[in-house]
């Protein structure tokens, strides 16, 4: 009996051995070239815009439990008073996890007003990685 037992755990301890070493993966998607988005007229995350009222987006929960990660490229306006306006997601992945906490944050913030005027067709990166959120470049 006693031989028995000690070939069984001989065998399963063989089993679980391998000469592959892990390699951990993440599952956070590439960031994208936001400059390939846009043309050289737009306005570009700070290279024009100076934040007077600016909190990211809180991780979504769902996302959050569920380990996701992903990013999400925003396209606003910000007018001569510094508000912004006509925001609208642009590209985000994965679909349809990331946008209404972007869009939501976008919507409050503010800026000092541009010194030329209006800004049209501004882009920001907002990644989210690992439970937090960060502004790309």
């Amino acid at each position: 009996m006693k031989a028995a037992w000690l070939i069984a755990i001989s065998l399963t301890i063989t089993g679980c051995a391998t000469k592959e070493v892990f390699n951990p993966k993440s599952q956070y998607p590439p960031d994208p070239w936001v400059k390939g988005y846009s043309n050289p007229d737009d306005c570009l995350g700070g290279e024009q815009l100076a934040a007077k009222e600016f909190a990211l987006p809180t991780y979504p929960r769902r996302a959050f439990n569920s380990g996701r990660q992903g990013w999400v490229i925003m396209k606003l306006d910000v007018n001569a008073s510094g508000i912004t306006e006509n925001i609208e997601v642009e590209r985000s992945v994965p679909d349809g996890l990331f946008e209404d906490a972007s869009r939501d944050a976008v919507k409050r913030w503010t800026f000092q007003p541009p010194k030329e005027g209006a800004l049209r067709n501004c882009r920001v990166l907002l990644r989210f990685r690992a439970g937090d959120v960060t502004l790309g470049g």
